[in-house]
């Protein structure tokens, strides 16, 4: 932890505006490489601030919704690797299930959380954006990517859709505590 010259602790608040902030005394803990990090984290959409939740559900095909970031045990998740080297599960702290991305190709269609199985369609690829603030998280199974629809609000799920890396593609993968990460599971 860093001081000011009174002792006083130095802080930062990172953040979207009107959106999500996020403020940490532990500057270096923010910047700090984290190799083996598998979590927690909260999934939060780039243009929405909106975090990715399972509204306390636990049953298989269950649907994850949007709602406002606030990092209770349903809208934390971890990233388990899997054989497939650059790809991860997404499984929530939660209820233990994983973020998958069904079997279909068509889209719009809604991700579920269902029991871990490492097939393809929960296995994730995380591409960071362009600014390298954030990543757009890809299915192995069938390219898609994790999609906040415009209109989606506060209890609206999720989609998968063909991958342009517009903002409501874009997630912002942070620890409850406050430091965004660069590489979970590395």
């Amino acid at each position: 932890m860093l001081n000011d010259p009174s002792g006083a602790p130095i802080g930062v608040e990172i953040g979207l505006p009107g959106i999500v902030r996020i403020r940490t005394d532990n500057i270096a803990g923010l910047f700090t490489w984290r190799r083996r990090s598998r979590g927690l984290f909260l999934l939060i959409a780039r243009d929405s601030g909106l975090a990715l939740d399972t509204a306390h559900q636990t049953h298989n095909l269950a649907e994850p919704i949007f709602w406002p970031a606030h990092a209770f045990g349903h809208q934390l998740w971890y990233f388990r690797r899997t054989a497939q080297r650059d790809a991860y599960m997404i499984v929530s702290v939660a209820n233990g299930l994983a973020l998958d991305a069904r079997t279909g190709r068509e889209i719009p269609r809604h991700p579920v959380m269902w029991k871990q199985h490492a097939e393809a369609h929960q296995r994730w690829r995380l591409h960071q954006a362009g600014d390298g603030a954030a990543y757009v998280i890809e299915s192995v199974a069938t390219g898609h990517v994790l999609d906040r629809p415009w209109e989606a609000g506060r209890e609206d799920k999720p989609v998968m859709w063909d991958r342009h890396d517009g903002m409501n593609q874009q997630w912002l993968i942070v620890t409850p505590s406050g430091g965004r990460l660069r590489s979970p599971g590395r």
